[in-house]
């Protein structure tokens, strides 16, 4: 499972995601919202980076799914935990929120003779690559996530057993239609829009050159780019009848490591031709990114003036 940077993961406990969802369930049930009236509901002024990170983290454990563009709401498990039929409905519903970040899942399936410590794990995510500064907040999350579903008992035996919950409970991929557009399941050949945080980041849609063999990624004609599947809008889907052919994403093994000493600390793709790749050796403080800020602001103006 080697990697050149942190997947996605969520930056705080399953315990207190659920807080956070049940005041916007409280607030809008599950009503369609502005990303923005999310963020308020959860004490945030607005949409920022800080707030985008917490809705970030509901949606990694299911708690609150895409819904149109820069829209959300929360979903029917966030429901099921908040206001459950049952207790043993709850439990189950508490198993699957834990084990739905991708991350998570796979330090179950690691370690599946139960939670390892905190030591071991951050070994673990070491060897598999993951940023230094991706460590702790998986670590503190896992590890806050474990003793919430044992202070729950939600590995009782007469509950279901994590192993139990892997067969059992399976995360939603039903693309979400809203009128006439589809977030999700796209399929090669279809036409398709990116949003990514309420911002569309193709300067027209795309037809889809390649999907992956988990259907977590796809790429479009002309860019080696990986896009994730849950931030697609299907546009026009493609016609049945017609066969397109598919193309290999960048290998892993294509892309330089950072060096020794060295970290990647930002990677982004600024349009269909140009993507940016950002290494920093040392912290990257508010001090620093300021810095950076006036250094591409004046690289900007030389440029603008040639």
């Amino acid at each position: 499972m080697s990697r050149v940077h942190s997947p996605g993961y969520p930056n705080t406990s399953l315990p207190k995601a659920i807080g956070q969802a049940r005041s916007i369930h409280a607030a809008d049930r599950r009503n369609v919202i502005d990303r923005d009236v999310a963020a308020k509901h959860i004490g945030y002024s607005g949409q920022s980076g800080a707030s985008d990170k917490a809705l970030a983290s509901l949606a990694h454990y299911g708690l609150l799914e895409k819904a149109g563009k820069g829209q959300t709401r929360v979903t029917q498990l966030a429901v099921d935990i908040i206001h459950p039929v049952s207790e043993t409905a709850r439990k189950q519903a508490l198993l699957e929120a834990a084990y739905t970040p991708t991350v998570f899942a796979e330090i179950r399936d690691r370690f599946h003779d139960g939670p390892p410590s905190e030591g071991a794990l951050k070994s673990w995510l070491s060897r598999e690559n993951f940023l230094d500064r991706a460590i702790g907040p998986v670590v503190s999350a896992y590890m806050d996530t474990q003793r919430f579903l044992e202070q729950e008992e939600a590995f009782e035996s007469g509950g279901p057993s994590v192993d139990d919950s892997r067969e059992s409970f399976v995360p939603d991929r039903t693309p979400l239609v809203e009128g006439s557009i589809m977030f999700g399941g796209a399929k090669v050949g279809d036409l398709i829009q990116w949003e990514s945080q309420g911002v569309l980041q193709l300067p027209k849609p795309l037809r889809v050159r390649l999907v992956s063999e988990d259907c977590k990624w796809v790429a479009v004609e002309g860019s080696q780019t990986g896009i994730p599947m849950n931030e697609v809008i299907v546009e026009t889907p493609a016609s049945t009848d017609v066969k397109f052919p598919t193309f290999p994403l960048l290998q892993e093994d294509q892309v330089a490591s950072p060096a020794k000493g060295e970290t990647e600390w930002m990677r982004n793709s600024l349009s269909q031709e140009t993507n940016v790749r950002i290494l920093a050796r040392g912290d990257m403080g508010p001090k620093e990114i300021g810095k950076l800020i006036r250094l591409l602001e004046a690289q900007k103006a030389i440029l603008e003036e040639d």
